[in-house]
């Protein structure tokens, strides 16, 4: 039953009606008889609009207030709709008559069509009946005016996807509990570690696990953190597929579960790995093991932390439980206190009723961060003592247990923002929300108040702080563009969008209100033909929208089909979307849709919009990016001169519709494309003045007249923030581009630059001109006719700059810094990409990149040196592709990453060229097959990464005179490289965590002190050695935490005996590959430690037997996978050990006969293995 939201909803719109009113045309059209009712609609209006707050507060206890309110928002709903169509046949008219009209004409207009004249003189004396009516039963429930107290609205607050630890409160012991779960057990086991934090909404299960997530002893034992929200409803692929673009960051097309899973499991290989699966449901056993899979033989070692409210899901994922109990009313406090006061003294009247509101919230943070962020803004201890006597305390919790501290939050809203909350409703729980696609709906239903100093969408983005800063809405942890709502909060919203907003789901398909205005659905839900069945009765809709919850598909739905036949019932519609639905055609009868405001037909196979789409008058948001299909945008498009928003962005158009000028308040426009012969030129753009965020145009090259460019009036676009110029790369004229490009000045104000294809010999003068004082970035990729670069080190703001495939320049010098004796004073990172007859860098005499943090400089094969000498700031110096560069490198003394890569004359890194570099962390080398050394001893003391492949000639690190000099080293990847390699001296890297030799063909052993531990070595991986004959002399040294040794095609390698791997106490997967000269059994006795639980055996070809007595002892074993042996023939008659959940048999021919099911003669050795793969 609904609370809140009709008073909220009529709040906001009663304001709009008001001054609708008030308009031009509305005063004209509502003359004479016919201007007393419009009066009277007004007075009526304003009635109302006095008793809200007082209806707000006696609905709580009095059903027949509620009624009243549920009445009112219909009436309204009914009065909106008149004004809306009065107002498009006004604009209709204006648009047919070429906007050649003037308001006295309109009226003979609607004269002439006495039909619709009376139609809607009709309609406006129904409504004001029924508000007569609504208005005596105001009277008769008591209402009385109330003045609506208003709290203030709060600054904005910037987001973060951190968390503030200092702000976490009451969790320091369960945290160190849960954190020694998770590294102290590990050792045990070969699956997964699950652990489950379980708890009741709002307690604080998502931020500890936050705080877990991002603890530095947890960042320290794991290579890879993935973190994914679940939410409710969610079946094995879809995880998979989120576990998948969380850690790669991208969409997963189309696939197969096997494919992700394999794709999952490459990722993680051999590294460690945390997953976090916040508010988890799922109780099927089945489907969990088929999740974990991907995990099972991936990562070295693997914990996933599960949040979820329901023990049975930990149960069944057999985890570690840690119950997350209320707070104490100190901590809670604390949490208040913070969000209320900040850093204010706050008076001591405050602090007393602040007390008394914390031990209401009954021990939940989240509803003490709620109260306190909406108090934040309220200094008056009478508004404090309100809420504290609220009646809503009182209230019991109803069937959606929404907290009174919650209801209470939303309650203290001004009505502008409790309407736009509520919209929040149509949205499913754990849906990530795009900012702009959620501004756009709260614009299309005229939720947004209008101000002339600011657009629509500035005032949307003010409302969305708002909401933000009152913690009624979150800040997303995986994209700074999104924003999610907490479940409860998630309760909220739909507890008050109540009748009038609807959620379609499977346990609610069946009871849709006959009030409902805005409803939305899941389509993977709702896929089928009859479950839109449902909606056809529901021709008042203002909202129809579905969501997905993945990106991995598009649904096959018939959609032409049961579109076809939908769409014409929403008449009354704002918001229609259809996006991601196979939907090939759009009806002719979308024309009748005249209150649309926002059409999304994105991801679509539409092929063609329809004529009629240009009847669409009130379109303010029309996306179809995506639409691969769609070559080309209707000419009556144009009539949509209210659109604010038009997004293509992945269409590939050929042109722009004929007058497209015409759209004078678009905002914002991805893309414009310019065709030789047909419709629009870029001229058009001219009177586009108000266009926002990132404009692309493409196809430069068919600009006939450079004089388009001109009238197109970049210059004259002050609300641009980037601009993109791209031709193709046919050459056409080159005169007429480099005319062109210097006739697209932009604006001052622009801050990032492209310019791609360019085929002029010359940049235009304005690039590089100090008045772009607000230039932060550049991109000049492939000027292929140009032999000089502009000043751009006059740009005082210029942060990041591109220079790519520029095959005319020979030189970079003088011109390129500028008449300024500081060039480049703010560029951070500095880019070259395929330079290919680029030879020389001549350096200036003045300080040149005094911020420069970072210099790529990347396949410019004829570089041979002179590198700027002044970069005294770099941290990142990557070089690759630079075949002729040999030295003059410069002076980085700060200097934290370097790469060298593919630079085949380099022989040498000079010391001078690090002096003082004491923070070096990283260093790769690749492919320098004459570099023969490294820099001094005391230049890489603090390394942490060392990464060398193919380079033979190097010599490895200097070691005689300081043993032990790199204490710091993490990470040493030795691959095809430093052939001089004879002995690894183990000691000399006491911190070492990760060790990867390969194909060094002169390595003979590993090395060691007496005595000399390596407490962080996690993992040793040695592959192609041929000569390595040995491990250290008695063993490896104590390695505390060693988990994963994998040695591969090292045929010399000493008897298994001599390995010593029996005293690793914590070693958990032994992989061991390729031919070993004489083993034929394996593993000898005592040769693998007890605690081993993943074995793989590859390619020993000459391997006959397994040792029974050398697995007998191996009682944690879970994982044994034996493939590429094709001379072993049998397993140990006594059986393997009873300990093994997983037998993979592969490629061994003699072997897989004999361990078929039921057939084979070994299979009753392994029947109780659990998982058996034999292929």
């Amino acid at each position: 039953m609904v609370v809140d939201v009709a008073s909220a909803l009529l709040s906001a719109s009663l304001q709009v009606l008001i001054d609708r009113l008030a308009s031009p045309q509305l005063l004209f059209f509502f003359r004479n008889k016919t201007y007393e009712a419009a009066e009277d609609l007004k007075l009526q209006l304003l009635s109302v609009n006095s008793v809200l707050v007082d209806a707000e507060e006696k609905q709580i206890v009095n059903p027949y207030v509620k009624i009243w309110l549920n009445e009112l928002r219909e009436a309204l709903y009914s009065a909106e709709d008149l004004l809306d169509k009065l107002d498009t046949q006004v604009l209709e008219y204006k648009v047919r008559s070429q906007s050649h009209t003037t308001l006295d004409t309109v009226i003979d207009y609607f004269d002439s069509v006495s039909p619709l004249a009376k139609s809607l003189n009709r309609s406006l004396e129904k409504i004001n009946l029924r508000l007569h009516v609504l208005r005596d039963y105001q009277n008769c429930l008591g209402l009385r005016e109330v003045p609506q107290n208003l709290f203030p609205l709060l600054p904005n607050v910037p987001t973060t996807r951190r968390v503030d630890w200092a702000r976490v409160y009451g969790r320091d012991s369960v945290k160190e509990t849960i954190i020694q779960g998770m590294l102290g057990t590990m050792n045990e086991e070969v699956e997964p570690i699950v652990v489950a934090i379980v708890g009741m909404a709002g307690v604080g299960k998502t931020t500890l696990s936050q705080v877990l997530f991002s603890d530095e002893h947890v960042t320290r034992n794991f290579h890879i953190r993935s973190w994914v929200y679940v939410s409710e409803g969610s079946d094995v692929l879809y995880l998979t597929t989120k576990v998948y673009e969380s850690l790669t960051g991208s969409s997963v097309g189309s696939t197969s579960l096997d494919r992700l899973q394999d794709q999952v499991a490459s990722l993680l290989s051999g590294k460690n790995f945390l997953l976090v699966l916040d508010d988890f449901w799922a109780e099927s056993f089945f489907d969990w093991e088929l999740f974990k899979m991907a995990f099972m033989d991936a990562a070295i070692r693997c914990v996933i932390l599960v949040t979820t409210r329901n023990e049975n899901v930990a149960i069944t994922m057999r985890a570690a439980v840690y119950f997350l109990s209320h707070l104490p009313d100190d901590d809670c406090w604390n949490i208040f206190a913070h969000y209320a006061f900040g850093n204010r003294n706050p008076e001591p009247t405050l602090l007393e009723i602040g007390h008394r509101i914390v031990r209401k919230c009954k021990g939940l943070p989240l509803a003490a961060k709620v109260l306190g962020s909406v108090l934040h803004s309220v200094t008056e201890a009478e508004e404090w003592n309100n809420i504290l006597q609220s009646k809503m305390w009182d209230l019991p919790a109803n069937k959606s247990n929404i907290l009174a501290a919650l209801r209470l939050s939303y309650q203290l809203l001004p009505s502008h923002l409790k309407a736009c909350f509520a919209y929040c409703s149509i949205f499913p729980k754990g849906y990530e929300i795009k900012k702009l696609n959620l501004i756009h709906l709260w614009m299309a239903e005229g939720l947004l108040q209008p101000s002339k100093a600011k657009t629509m969408q500035r005032v949307g983005e003010e409302y969305l702080c708002e909401l933000l800063s009152r913690s009624l809405l979150q800040r997303s942890t995986s994209n700074d563009s999104f924003i999610i709502m907490h479940d409860l909060i998630s309760d909220l919203a739909q507890y008050v969008g109540g009748e009038f907003f609807h959620l379609f789901e499977d346990d609610n398909a069946g009871r849709i209100s006959e009030k409902v205005r805005h409803l939305s659905f899941l389509q993977d839900k709702l896929d089928a033909p009859d479950k839109f069945d449902a909606f056809y009765d529901h021709s008042q809709l203002r909202t129809f929208i579905p969501f997905k919850l993945s990106n991995s598909r598009q649904f096959g739905l018939s959609a032409d089909v049961v579109f076809g036949s939908l769409i014409p019932r929403f008449v009354c519609a704002r918001v229609l979307s259809l996006s991601g639905y196979s939907l090939i055609t759009l009806p002719d009868t979308i024309g009748n849709l005249k209150h649309l405001r926002y059409l999304n037909l994105s991801h679509t196979n539409i092929q063609q919009l329809p004529k009629s789409i240009g009847l669409l008058y009130n379109l303010q948001i029309l996306l179809l990016s995506n639409c691969v299909h769609l070559t080309s945008l209707p000419e009556s498009l144009v009539n949509l001169i209210y659109l604010h928003h038009l997004d293509i962005i992945g269409v590939p158009l050929t042109e722009m519709p004929p007058q497209f000028g015409k759209l004078k308040l678009l905002q914002n426009l991805a893309v414009f494309v310019v065709n030789r012969n047909t419709g629009s030129s870029i001229s058009e753009l001219g009177a586009l003045l108000q266009l926002h965020g990132s404009l692309s145009i493409v196809n430069l090259q068919n600009i006939a007249d450079a004089t388009d460019a001109f009238r197109a009036n970049l210059m004259g676009k002050k609300f641009l923030d980037e601009l993109v110029l791209k031709w193709t790369n046919t050459i056409h004229d080159l005169h007429i581009e480099a005319a062109v490009l210097e006739n697209l000045q932009p604006h001052g104000n622009l801050k990032r630059l492209n310019i791609e294809n360019y085929g002029g010999r010359a940049f235009p003068g304005w690039l590089g001109n100090p008045l772009f004082s607000n230039m932060v970035s550049i991109n000049l990729t492939g000027c292929i006719n140009c032999s000089n670069l502009p000043p751009l080190g006059q740009l005082s703001s210029l942060k990041t700059l591109l220079i790519a495939n520029m095959r005319s320049l020979r030189r970079v010098g003088p011109e390129f810094y500028g008449n300024i004796d500081s060039p480049f004073r703010a560029l951070e990172m500095l880019i070259f990409e395929d330079m290919l007859i680029w030879g020389e860098w001549l350096p200036t005499e003045f300080e040149e990149f005094p911020s420069l943090k970072e210099l790529h400089i990347k396949r410019c094969p004829l570089l041979t040196g002179n590198l700027s000498r002044h970069l005294g700031s770099l941290e990142k110096l990557v070089i690759s592709g630079c075949h002729n560069l040999a030295n003059s490198f410069p002076r980085v003394p700060r200097l934290r990453e370097l790469e060298l890569t593919d630079c085949d004359a380099l022989m040498i890194l000079p010391e001078e060229m690090m002096l003082g570099t004491g923070a070096l962390r990283r260093v790769t080398i690749c492919d320098c097959p004459l570099l023969q050394s490294f820099p001094a001893l005391g230049l890489l003391t603090r390394l942490k990464s060392l990464h060398i492949c193919n380079s033979r000639n190097l010599e490895f690190l200097p070691l005689q005179q300081a043993p032990h000099n790199y204490q710091a080293m993490e990470q040493l990847h030795l691959e095809g490289s430093c052939d001089d390699l004879v002995f690894f001296p183990l000691s000399s890297f006491p911190a070492l965590r990760d060790l990867h030799i390969q194909d060094c063909l002169n390595l003979q052993s590993l090395q060691r002190l007496a005595d000399w531990e390596l407490p962080s070595l996690e993992s040793i991986l040695i592959k192609d050695c041929p000569n390595l004959m040995s491990f250290p002399e008695g063993g490896l040294p104590p390695t505390p935490i060693l988990r994963c040794i994998s040695i591969s095609n090292c045929p010399n390698l000493s008897p298994q005996a001599e390995w010593g791997l029996h005293e690793l106490t914590c070693l958990e997967l032994f992989r061991i590959e390729g031919e070993l000269i004489g083993l034929e059994s394996f593993p000898d006795e005592g040769v693998l430690p007890a605690c081993l639980n993943s074995l793989h055996i590859t390619g020993l070809v000459n391997l006959t037997t397994l040792n029974h007595s050398g697995l007998q002892h191996l009682e944690s074993l879970k994982l044994l996978q034996i493939s590429g042996c094709n001379m072993l023939q049998s397993l140990p008659a006594e059986g393997l050990p009873n300990s093994l959940c997983s037998l993979i048999i592969m490629d061994c021919p003699l072997l897989a006969p004999l361990c078929e099911e039921e057939t084979g003669e070994h299979w009753p050795l392994i029947s109780h293995i659990p998982n058996i793969v034999i292929y």
